[in-house]
């Protein structure tokens, strides 16, 4: 996965406060590094208390309240009316404070979108799971110091530490015990599966056939095929359809070889075949694709 982590805000506020944060296309993630706070969301309620940290990888939008009764002001309106500060914006209030630092993990790819869309919408990593991870705890005390940073090199720091950082986050949730919804997560924590996903991902171009995948690890064409639609949620010549189309799009928006070359690269039989099938995942031809892409 090719991300790009940053910080986007580091907030003192004193009670009462609420922003309303809209959704985007990354996966946002707020830790609480001094007091406590609500997060709400379309699908539920988090309190989130000193230390914790939150990570909405769907980019939906929500609400960060000091209280439930707390009015809520747009996110952009806050930034315009508290200005940064030492690195910090502070909103004044009456009452208890809070500390929180804000950041975004943007995916790059259309298949870095795709994989970030599989994981879990909300992922709420209270005190008791974090102080099983300590090389988790260790980042985020380091983030929280690089974020209201004035020193040298203070910004390349933070994005260094939040790209760890959400290789740490995807780690505590490999080694959860909670049931994963379907998508790459869930085939992940299967050993057979993974074994799959790997070989796919390391030569996708390949003709692979559900057999071949099959043998490879040592299980039944039919179990297989059973296994990958209940863990990640389609069938494994869709999951690698997709895998391909995402390199194309990818190429296409980077690269600069011909269409033809990206469709053999891709594992397409031909460029029409590419053309095909990217219209019917995109809505348009690679060709239009790239033009819209790299302007």
């Amino acid at each position: 996965m090719r991300l790009k982590g940053s910080i986007y805000a580091a907030w003192e506020l004193r009670a009462p406060w609420g922003m309303d944060l809209p959704e985007g296309p990354f996966a946002s993630f707020h830790l609480v590094e001094r007091g406590r706070c609500t997060l709400r969301t379309s699908h539920g309620v988090h309190h989130l208390e000193a230390g914790e940290l939150v990570v909405l990888f769907e980019g939906q939008a929500h609400l960060l309240l000091s209280s439930s009764q707390a009015s809520v002001v747009p996110l952009a309106q806050l930034v315009e009316r508290h200005p940064l500060e030492g690195g910090v914006r502070r909103v004044e209030g009456a009452g208890d404070p809070t500390r929180l630092v804000c950041g975004k993990f943007a995916a790059e790819g259309e298949q870095d979108a795709r994989m970030l869309r599989g994981l879990p919408r909300v992922v709420h990593l209270g005190q008791r799971k974090l102080a099983s991870l300590p090389a988790l705890r260790t980042l985020l005390d380091a983030l929280a110091h690089e974020a209201t940073s004035s020193a040298p090199g203070a910004a390349t720091a933070t994005a260094r530490i939040t790209e760890a950082l959400f290789v740490q986050v995807l780690r505590a949730l490999l080694l959860d015990t909670e049931e994963a919804p379907p998508g790459w997560l869930a085939g992940l924590r299967e050993p057979r599966l993974a074994e799959a996903l790997h070989q796919l991902h390391l030569d996708p171009a390949r003709h692979w056939s559900v057999g071949e995948l099959a043998t490879r690890v040592g299980m039944s064409r039919t179990r297989f095929a059973l296994l990958f639609q209940e863990r990640i949620g389609q069938p494994p010549m869709a999951y690698l359809m997709s895998l391909r189309l995402d390199l194309a799009a990818q190429h296409l928006r980077d690269g600069e070889e011909s269409i033809g070359e990206i469709a053999h690269a891709a594992g397409f039989a031909s460029q029409s075949g590419l053309n095909r099938a990217f219209h019917r995942r995109f809505g348009q031809t690679p060709s239009a694709f790239r033009k819209a892409t790299t302007r």
